[in-house]
């Protein structure tokens, strides 16, 4: 191959171009980026940087090397295969022999928010800067609507900068379906010895504004929850638009098989949020894995499979962690497709545990909490055959 194309210039797209070169390519490496941003890390931006512990310098990542064409502030906005050129900003073409597909993930409700003032979502710096602006001023009423990581996480943060803080959640326990039931069980103790207002089994159907500020969220059921801050923390949506008229399978990410190769295609691979993929643990079935570990692993895998035409395949096992009102929690797995958990070592009472989490008699996933160092250990013994899982 003489010259690859890596549309996103995310975590996933960073590391893909720093494999490519470690690995010796050195034909044209082209990285196309929405955002003006050189890549930078996103992990920290509903936790360290929200809070201020870390500042903009601690985000960037390294530069992957040398002779890397950057096409910052700029869209892919389609794509041919047959002629092998990606369209940029629905007006120019660059050509590839090779594509990654690292292009990412959107908040579900980018549009809500559009125009109306303290009214946020959080995915990019330039959102987590202005939210932090927000949450660091006088003490106001902060909404924030969705109970997964995100949402929980800005709740603990604005709560803890002495905010009136309630958290609406459409099912009955916050960050459930991330983490487990016991697990965020004792979350949910948590934000409401905090101070956190839970709202549980709730929807937003609009943001209530006035003069283009935000005066609080209506629920579908039409109580209105007055608000200065509004969060909108409902979920991403994979940024796959531009792959739709290429005819490959791109519902809720672009399908990929074992190797991260799109399915029906060798000389495009995909990794990070915007590609579903399978893993030996599931089956062959196809999932989505939104965390920082599972970017770079996808990341690396693919652009050595793309650049030496090999076919190994994914069986990193994902992982992450999160500090929700001073409670350490990491997982392994796939905790969002559990249906029962079993507490295997520790005691929740005790707020030192590790929980496993099964589907149906198969472990899908083990989450420590406030017991980091015992969690590879009962992790290894969940998956003897998967290997050890990396440190976070």
């Amino acid at each position: 191959m003489k010259n690859i194309v890596v549309v996103g210039a995310s975590l996933a797209g960073h590391h893909a171009a720093r494999t490519l070169r470690h690995l010796g390519f050195d034909g044209t490496l082209t990285v196309i980026g929405a955002e003006p941003h050189h890549p930078y890390d996103r992990y920290p931006l509903s936790k360290a940087f929200l809070t201020g512990d870390t500042d903009r310098g601690g985000l960037d990542l390294d530069d992957p090397g040398a002779d890397v064409s950057w096409r910052l502030g700029a869209e892919a906005t389609g794509v041919d295969l047959s002629r092998r050129v990606v369209t940029v900003d629905e007006r120019t073409e660059v050509s590839y022999d090779g594509l990654v597909v690292a292009s990412g993930a959107r908040p579900r409700d980018s549009d809500t928010v559009q125009g109306v003032e303290r009214a946020f979502v959080l995915r990019t710096v330039d959102d987590a800067d202005r939210l932090r602006r927000a949450l660091t001023g006088r003490a106001r009423r902060v909404v924030v609507v969705g109970g997964g990581l995100i949402g929980a996480e800005i709740a603990s943060t604005a709560v803890g900068f002495g905010h009136d803080t309630t958290l609406v959640h459409s099912g009955t326990v916050p960050t459930s379906h991330s983490l487990g039931l016991p697990v965020a069980g004792h979350l949910l103790a948590l934000h409401r010895k905090a101070g956190v207002r839970i709202i549980p089994r709730s929807r937003a159907a609009r943001l209530e504004h006035s003069h283009g500020r935000v005066t609080g969220v209506l629920l579908a059921d039409r109580t209105r929850v007055p608000a200065d801050i509004a969060v909108m923390a409902t979920g991403t949506k994979p940024n796959v638009g531009w792959l739709e008229a290429a005819g490959l399978d791109v519902r809720d990410g672009l399908a990929c098989g074992p190797s991260l190769h799109a399915l029906g295609n060798d000389r495009v691979v995909g990794a990070g949020d915007a590609v579903r993929a399978p893993h030996r643990l599931l089956g062959g079935e196809l999932a989505r894995t939104e965390h920082w570990a599972s970017a770079i692993d996808q990341a690396t895998l693919a652009a050595t499979n793309l650049l030496h035409g090999s076919t190994r395949s994914w069986c990193a096992m994902p992982r992450f962690g999160t500090t929700i009102h001073g409670a350490g929690i990491r997982a392994v797995g796939f905790p969002q497709l559990a249906n029962r958990s079993q507490v295997i070592w520790g005691a929740i009472g005790a707020e030192t545990a590790v929980v496993a989490l099964f589907r149906g008699d198969t472990p899908v996933a083990a989450v420590s909490l406030n017991a980091a160092d015992h969690l590879d250990d009962h992790a290894n013994r969940l998956w003897p055959d998967l290997g050890q899982p990396r440190p976070e």
